[in-house]
């Protein structure tokens, strides 16, 4: 499947975090810090929870186990009632359904208990799908029955869609009837779990053979952990389209809520373990890296990473640390990997071939960093020779083409992208189709609707939304006052937008304007200053896999972090409430903003502003992350850049960058080999840089 599982956030989140890590021979790094119950505004309602229920009782455990290990936008927005509601039922499928005390303990409360899959919003779901799922579930004779049955439910109810990478809600899922691999596991392990049943996600990385990755379900039952495809009808497990792709797969990872003593967990963090789950797919490689300096001496504390080609990139799949001895080990599956450490300013690499492989020990020298090729050359293992039919039965067919086209009537007359998002929004189509009909109609009101992609149609409060228009007006006419004067154009897409980023949509105009409204009238500098001083009061807890971005009004009223974006996410949103036209650039850890007479970039972390630029031009289509990616050397691997501000030049594309040194990186698929040649090219200040992508319509395929 060719499209990203919010890889912004949980492949680094794989990747980076974890248990500390010895700090020799490394860049030391901030400690973390956990968010006290005084920084949080939401603190009666967690105290209201933990006292729910008798002293001794499962449920008091289980209640303490959730609080224990909830992510921070969790503790900072769920109710004392919506985790009660978790808990409650929660026990009730444990004591009614037919598996539920055959269930050990620890199973139900990591895989059972839980109120979330990986990053989604949070929305209230679980005594709504115990009264859709127990009923069908009760008369099962097995688990795996049961499993098909929800499988079947959830497959009426939402079917697969590529989309943008940010997670939806289970409501938002349901709603719209559609997700993409991420989004139908959310629903189907949400149904499987109010029903009792243990599930769990899984997931690859990054392709090796294809561009992208995958995340699918595992389930347990008491024969041990099985696996299916979500969104689709089964009627067995273990049979699904990529188990065909399994001898291809490089790493599988296994998402736990909360910290597991599973012998299979590799790392752990703040409410979450990954399992190593790789070898019920592939046949495992274990593999070992010394990494040592001058005379053989071993590094502690170091970080090695294996990367293969995926999507524009070389793209690590895992990481380890060595240990006391210097070895860094970790499982592989069989095929060709890029192993990288960090050498100072460069990398110390090798090429690793799994493929007719038991296990494998390499070496790393620090001492010698390796320039890097001009062309790295990886390959997997063909597929296994397994069928799957995928093709839903008519039935299902039917239900989805009817739900498709429910709305079509009423959505005549509308702009074609709008109507066509519309059509997406499924049954909160009719929300807004009222705003759009309410009169008086802001005459941005329409406008604004059109810059919405499916996601915040699924997601935004139309009444809210009307309420923020106003309050994104007020803050212009302020801004021109002070003397900044900005055209419709970059009002509508810097200021008025209230998408930023990968959070989920609030109304942060209006949740920041008691902080923020003291400033409307000053300078476009002492607003960036208001706004600068607040950032710098922000901490960041350790990183976790669970739990969705925060909003911009839960970082500034906690004054903590739930992930790096989140404080550029802040800093744009309040430039916007204060009607300065504002963007956030990730690759760039940086917020730019116009101060009427140009673009300034705001550092946030210790990086030069992106003043230079690069220029590209080809023989076809120019394709971000399919026939060419831009990369730099970073924490010992080949960083990808996802989030560069592309846009057209002619028929040449054109985005700014920092100055420094990049790698232009052109791809070429054939069979289940790829070539990716590596070009290093200098970016400096105050001057475009021209690089060109040779055989455009042939590399990448």
């Amino acid at each position: 499947m060719k499209h990203l599982i919010h890889a912004a956030i949980l492949v680094l989140a794989l990747l980076f975090a974890g248990c500390a890590k010895p700090a020799a021979h490394r860049a030391a790094e901030p400690a973390t810090v956990s968010m006290p119950d005084s920084a949080n505004p939401n603190a009666a309602e967690m105290a209201a929870f933990a006292r729910a229920y008798p002293e001794g009782s499962d449920q008091a455990r289980a209640a303490a186990f959730l609080l224990e290990n909830l992510p921070l936008a969790d503790r900072l927005s769920m109710t004392a009632a919506d985790l009660r509601e978790n808990v409650d039922y929660a026990f009730l499928a444990r004591s009614l359904m037919p598996w539920g005390s055959r269930v050990p303990w620890d199973v139900f409360l990591h895989y059972v208990l839980p109120h979330r899959t990986s990053q989604e919003p949070f929305q209230p779901h679980r005594a709504m799908l115990f009264r859709e799922l127990a009923p069908l579930c009760a008369t099962a004779e097995s688990m795996e029955e049961a499993l098909a049955r929800v499988g079947a439910w959830c497959a009426a109810k939402a079917q697969y869609r590529p989309t943008s990478r940010r997670d939806l809600g289970v409501m938002s899922i349901l709603d719209a009837g559609w997700g993409r691999c991420e989004e139908t596991n959310i629903l189907f392990i949400a149904a499987a779990r109010a029903a009792g049943l243990p599930v769990r996600q899984a997931m690859v990385p990054w392709w090796q053979h294809a561009d992208g990755n995958h995340a699918w379900v595992e389930a347990w039952t008491e024969d041990g952990w099985k696996f299916l495809e979500s969104g689709t009808e089964f009627s067995e497990l273990n049979r699904t389209w990529f188990a065909a792709q399994a001898p291809r797969m490089p790493k599988v990872a296994a998402q736990v809520f909360g910290r597991s003593e599973d012998a299979a967990v590799y790392r752990t963090g703040p409410g979450y373990s990954l399992a190593d789950n790789t070898a019920p797919y592939v046949r495992p490689v274990p593999v070992r890296v010394r990494v040592t300096v001058a005379h053989d001496q071993p590094v502690p504390g170091h970080d090695v990473y294996f990367s293969v080609y995926s999507l524009g990139g070389v793209r690590p799949v895992t990481r380890a640390a060595t240990d006391n001895r210097g070895l860094a080990s970790t499982t592989l599956g069989p095929g060709v990997f890029f192993v990288s450490s960090s050498a100072g300013e460069s990398l110390a690499w090798t090429m690793l071939d799994t493929r007719d492989m038991d296990e494998m020990e390499i070496r790393l020298s620090l001492d010698a960093p390796r320039p890097l090729p001009d062309m790295l050359e990886f390959a997997s293992p063909e597929a296994s020779a397994e069928a799957f039919d995928a093709t839903p039965s008519p039935e299902l067919g039917r239900l989805r083409d009817v739900r498709a086209k429910r709305w079509d009537p009423l959505l005549q007359g509308l702009p074609e992208p709008l109507r066509q998002n519309l059509a997406l929004a499924g049954e909160r189509a009719p929300v807004w189709l009222r705003l759009l009909k309410a009169e008086p109609a802001s005459p941005w009101t329409l406008p604004l609707l059109e810059t919405l992609d499916d996601k915040d149609l699924l997601q935004a409060d139309p009444d809210a939304l009307a309420g923020e228009i106003e309050l994104a007006l007020e803050a212009r006419r302020a801004a021109e006052q002070a003397g900044l004067t900005v055209d419709d154009e970059t009002f509508l897409r810097f200021v008025l937008s209230p998408r930023i980023h990968l959070e989920p949509w609030s109304p942060w105009r209006s949740e920041l304007l008691p902080w923020l409204g003291r400033s409307l009238t000053m300078s476009v500098r002492a607003k960036v200053e208001t706004v600068r001083k607040r950032l710098e009061k922000l901490e960041k807890p350790e990183p976790s896999i669970m739990g969705s971005p925060l909003t911009p009004a839960q970082a500034h009223a906690a004054g903590f972090l739930a992930t790096s974006m989140d404080k550029g996410v802040l800093a744009t949103a309040a430039l916007r409430t204060l009607g300065v036209p504002a963007r956030f650039q990730p690759d760039f850890d940086g917020v730019e903003y116009f101060d009427g007479a140009k673009w300034n970039f705001w550092e946030l972390e210790p990086r030069a502003p992106a003043s230079g630029s690069l220029r590209l031009t080809g023989e076809g289509e120019l394709r971000p992350m399919l026939n060419f990616g831009v990369a730099r050397v970073e924490k010992g691997h080949l960083r990808p850049l996802d989030d560069l501000p592309w846009e057209q030049d002619g028929e040449a594309l054109r985005c700014a960058l920092q100055p420094g040194t990049y790698l232009l990186v052109l791809p070429r698929r054939e069979g289940a080999r790829a070539t990716v040649r590596l070009r290093a090219f200098s970016i400096a200040a105050d001057t475009v840089t021209d690089e060109s992508v040779p055989d455009v319509n042939a590399a990448g395929q």
